[in-house]
């Protein structure tokens, strides 16, 4: 036996030496198929890696637990429309808590809910006048002249404004025109002194529609519990501000969903500029660049109002300087002249924009410390808004230009209850105050009309009252409570729980031992991929996408690598014929072929594996660039440095050997079926 192998290991060699084109073109196959494998896997790993720490370590958690009867998928971060999911209700927070905490690889449950809501900040006059009214409560009559300056400055462009549309339709209206032309007046600048109220009522109701209205938009609203989210998720870094104190109501928002949704546009645009000359595009070549820098000139004619009048010399001053024009030009044409942008000047103009001009104006509608209306529609169908405090700015490490990572607006459960606006004895006691308050009566159903259009003394009616002890809380008190007891809080319902694991390699043993906890409650147990909506659809399409490229190269290298043995088979029929005419078995010739094939196999799969080793090692130095703002939380940053491991290296060389033998059964079955008479015949 030992003789046979020896012989079958040294015609193997001789034929692999003999044979070279075959050698080189079979091993060159296998060699792309190991450095195929080495190197997929190694992104598929990265690319799972590099989302769960994203994700999982800024806000999901490894698992979510939420109602089984839920009607839509949880989605943290929102799904493919527009609204708030309705995922059910976890009726009680202690129950849960108190089932699955203390499983032994739990490391953390936090209460979550999340809803859509709106926030708006005001227009440009709007906050004039509001700062207008202020000046007028303090009799500041100074500031008063300062705003009114302002003003006029304002509608100077309405005016312009209204010129351009004017050229266009060919018309404009008589109340605009007089709108127009007051505000612009002299007399304007007397009213405000001698009669504010009536003239700030005027420039509110007449003027302010026509100037930069609200920029309105919606934040994605995560209530949990602030305090342990900070202690279990590391990632949320706090860039400004601080964060919400213990038992105090209040907001985190998304730097990056700042910048790139509620920035001042002029702002916003030019950051949008920088970005692009960043990955290589020039204003000269590109269309896009050209067309906001455009929107830029167009919208920088705010900034002329928007410099507080106290403020207007020193930046005309500065400005100038920094430009090398003459500050007799005026603010308004040295604003225009800024913007002149190329590629030569650009960098160093949008420095100036942000050292002389940005710093005096408000580049965000809100800042730390503000205190901003968020409104939402209940979970029982009515409006509610309500007063919150902004108390920091995050970002997620790793994530800080990503908008998708910093979506996600932060706060506590009771904010979060009070706007998702389920019925608790808290609210109903508070209707019943104001029902009370107001003499509210109650009739029946068939008596209503009468009560409101006709005689209703001859109707039977109930005076509400209300017993209410110390649950009754003025409404205006209510929104304005800024502190809550964090025991309280944590009590009551959520709409799901985030649960982080001390080792997530035990991830779905411990979904299975979780869920037999939970089904008694209704609930059920997913992982972050299937919690987090889009994001996690994303990184299911992407590795799908890897294995599929993998599966149809594979199929073709084999198909390939097949034909390219059968022909070589052919080629060597006379040889086989031989071996078979001084007494080769078939089983002989079978096994000399397909151990030719894994010698060159394992060969192959080496310098593939190691090819696909080194090849890794390089991206991990240099990165892969995420075009889109998606593929940067998948990529768990700008750029994914995938890495390589062990078993990376291990597939690609088993996968090239299967792969091999394979390829080699059907040219091995040619082989074995040479007839001894062949080799009498030659190669014909």
């Amino acid at each position: 036996m030992l003789a046979i192998v020896r012989l079958l290991v040294h015609l193997g060699l001789q034929s692999l030496k003999a044979h070279k084109a075959k050698t080189f073109i079979v091993g060159g196959l296998m060699t792309f198929g190991s450095f195929l494998v080495v190197v997929s896997l190694a992104l598929l790993g990265s690319i799972e890696r590099s989302t769960r720490q994203s994700v999982v370590e800024s806000v999901s958690g490894d698992l979510q637990i939420y109602d089984k009867n839920a009607k839509d998928k949880l989605a943290l971060f929102g799904g493919m429309g527009f609204g708030t999911e309705n995922v059910g209700e976890v009726e009680s927070w202690e129950k849960l808590t108190a089932a699955i905490a203390p499983v032994d690889n739990v490391k953390a449950v936090l209460p979550m809910g999340f809803a859509n809501v709106g926030v708006a900040a005001s227009g440009d006059v709007d906050r004039t006048l509001d700062e207008l009214r202020k000046a007028v409560a303090d009799n500041d009559k100074e500031a008063v002249k300062v705003l009114g300056e302002r003003v006029r400055s304002m509608a100077k462009v309405i005016a312009e404004q209204a010129e351009k549309e004017k050229a266009i339709t060919n018309t404009i209206s008589t109340t605009t025109s007089a709108a127009i032309e007051r505000a612009l007046s002299d007399q304007l600048q007397t009213d405000l002194q001698t009669d504010p109220i009536a003239t700030i009522s005027f420039l509110e109701g007449e003027l302010a529609p026509l100037g930069v209205q609200a920029a309105s938009s919606y934040l994605r609203l995560v209530g949990t519990d602030l305090d342990g989210f900070a202690k279990n998720f590391e990632r949320i870094r706090i860039v400004e501000g601080g964060m919400v104190p213990t038992g105090t109501r209040g907001l985190l928002v998304g730097k990056m969903f700042l910048d790139r949704n509620l920035k001042l546009s002029v702002a916003m645009y030019l950051d949008t500029v920088n970005n692009e000359r960043k990955k290589g595009q020039t204003i000269a070549a590109s269309t896009t660049i050209n067309e906001t820098i455009g929107k830029v000139q167009r919208a920088s004619s705010r900034l002329a109002y928007l410099v507080p009048a106290k403020d207007a010399e020193l930046v005309t001053s500065e400005l100038a300087t920094a430009l090398g024009k003459d500050k007799s030009l005026g603010l308004p044409a040295l604003i225009v002249e800024l913007f002149k942008l190329d590629d030569a000047n650009f960098d160093a103009r949008y420095k100036i924009f942000y050292d002389v001009v940005g710093k005096h104006v408000a580049l965000y509608p809100f800042k730390v410390g503000d205190t901003i209306t968020l409104t939402a529609f209940t979970k029982s169908g009515y409006m509610k808004s309500l007063n919150v405090k902004v108390f920091g700015i995050y970002t997620i490490e790793g994530l800080e230009t990503s908008e998708i990572a910093s979506s996600l607006t932060l706060t506590d459960m009771v904010t979060f209850r009070e706007l998702y606006g389920r019925r608790t004895a808290a609210l109903d006691a508070e209707l019943a105050a104001m029902k009370a308050a107001t003499g509210a009566k109650e009739v029946d159903r068939a008596g209503a009309e009468d009560a409101l259009f006709g005689d209703d003394s001859a109707l039977e009616v109930k005076t509400v009252t209300a017993e209410l002890g110390d649950t009754v809380v003025d409404k205006v008190e209510r929104d304005e409570l800024l502190t809550f007891d964090p025991q309280t809080a944590s009590n009551g319902f959520v709409l799901s729980a985030a649960v982080l694991l001390k080792d997530p390699t035990k991830t779905q043993e411990t979904m299975q031992q979780l869920q037999r906890l939970v089904d008694p409650m209704s609930l059920q147990v997913v992982g972050w991929q299937d919690a987090t909506g889009i994001i996690g659809q994303m990184t299911l399409v992407v590795s799908a996408v890897l294995l599929t490229a993998i599966f149809i190269l594979f199929i073709v290298t084999i198909v390939i690598l097949n034909n390219s043995l059968v022909m070589a088979t052919l080629e060597r029929v006379s040889e086989f014929g031989t071996l078979r005419a001084i007494g080769a078995q078939r089983g002989f010739v079978n096994a000399m072929v397909v151990f030719e094939t894994g010698v060159l196999g394992a060969i192959a799969g080496l310098l593939g594996a190691g090819g696909g080793v080194l090849f890794v090692m390089w991206l991990h130095e240099v990165g892969i660039p995420a075009p889109a703002d998606l593929l940067q939380v998948v990529f768990g940053g700008p750029r994914l440095y995938p890495s390589v491991n062990a078993a990376n290296v291990i597939a690609g060389l088993v996968a090239t050997l299967i792969v091999g033998v394979l390829a080699t059964l059907y040219p091995a079955r040619l082989a074995t079926r040479v007839q001894p008479v062949v080799a009498m015949q030659g190669k014909d």
